[in-house]
């Protein structure tokens, strides 16, 4: 009965996966030609894009060679604290791909990556090539920018965060749900760069900050009049969604299939699940409640028709 709307969703998903993967990481400076196209515009998260990529192989083999390239030459930019996070998000069929990552940054001499590598799965093959070093220079490179000026760490993300939104006001829990963060490393970091005077902090309660982007203008070359920044997208929600979506659809032709209430009450769940973000970002996307029973399906094929439509907006 879900095969036509599986199929649909199946392709969707992993087309958009593809495509996101494969402009981001020309953005980057990765051995992988942009197709002519403009480079993207938003701020790329690197550890949401790592982890894509890893579900994204599954249809384009290529993109673990862009794997192994940044294990080679910027593993050093790379959290591994978030990335453990943001993978967790993630179905867990792709986890086991996002970890090779782990394999091939300890491989490369990034020690940091050595508990997260598992020892029982041999790392792919991979073809070793392109530049020695990243490139930072796209707007989209920003937060990677900022890492390698202060570090990787919470200071980082969270004023890349403030940054991306344009001058927002956001308080702690608006900036730990976005980088991934606990409420605790938010807030300490939150209190030391508001400190600095990096960041401003609103003189009443609740609190919040904001990052002006013609504070930072000069410095990171930010232009336009005003000076406006790369714009933050919630990637790693956005992105678990679309594996989350062709999770679900593996589920439909697998040897043993769910029943019929079981697989959309499933897709109910993941419409739900990603429903905030959704919100946040503006996806035109339906809303659950509005299909009853099995027609959560169909509700799940054209919540994919407007993630993929936005993905390609952005790109």
């Amino acid at each position: 009965m879900f095969e036509k709307p599986s199929a649909e969703i199946a392709d969707l998903a992993a087309t958009t996966a593809v495509r996101a993967s494969w402009a981001q990481w020309a953005a980057l400076g990765a051995p992988v030609a942009s197709g002519g196209r403009p480079l993207p515009s938003a701020i790329i998260d690197i550890e949401a894009l790592l982890v894509l990529s890893g579900y994204a192989a599954a249809t384009e083999r290529r993109l673990l060679d862009l794997v192994a390239w940044w294990a080679r030459v910027g593993s050093a930019l790379t959290s591994v604290l978030r990335f453990r996070a943001v993978a967790d998000a993630f179905p867990a069929s792709t986890r086991a791909a996002a970890s090779v990552f782990a394999g091939l940054a300890e491989t490369a001499g990034d020690r940091r990556w050595s508990s997260d590598v598992d020892r029982g799965a041999a790392l792919p093959t991979v073809r070793e090539k392109g530049v020695d070093v990243p490139s930072l220079a796209e707007e989209c490179a920003l937060w990677l920018r900022l890492r390698a000026g202060f570090g990787v760490g919470a200071k980082a993300d969270v004023l890349t965060y403030l940054l991306g939104t344009r001058g927002a006001w956001a308080s702690v829990k608006d900036v730990a749900r976005a980088t991934g963060y606990s409420s605790v490393a938010v807030r300490t970091a939150t209190s030391d760069m508001a400190l600095a005077r990096f960041i401003r902090e609103t003189g009443h309660r609740p609190v919040r900050f904001s990052a002006p982007p013609e504070s930072w203008a000069g410095l990171l070359g930010l232009t336009g009049e005003p000076p406006i920044a790369p714009r933050w997208h919630a990637w790693s929600e956005i992105f678990a969604f679309l594996a989350g979506a062709g999770a679900w659809t593996a589920a439909v032709t697998a040897p043993t299939v769910p029943g019929q209430r079981v697989l959309a009450s499933r897709a109910r769940d993941l419409m739900e699940r990603h429903a905030t973000a959704f919100t946040l970002e503006r996806v035109g996307v339906p809303d659950p409640a509005g299909f009853r029973g099995l027609e959560a399906v169909e509700g799940l094929a054209e919540t994919t028709r407007a993630v993929a439509e936005w993905v390609e907006e952005r790109l």
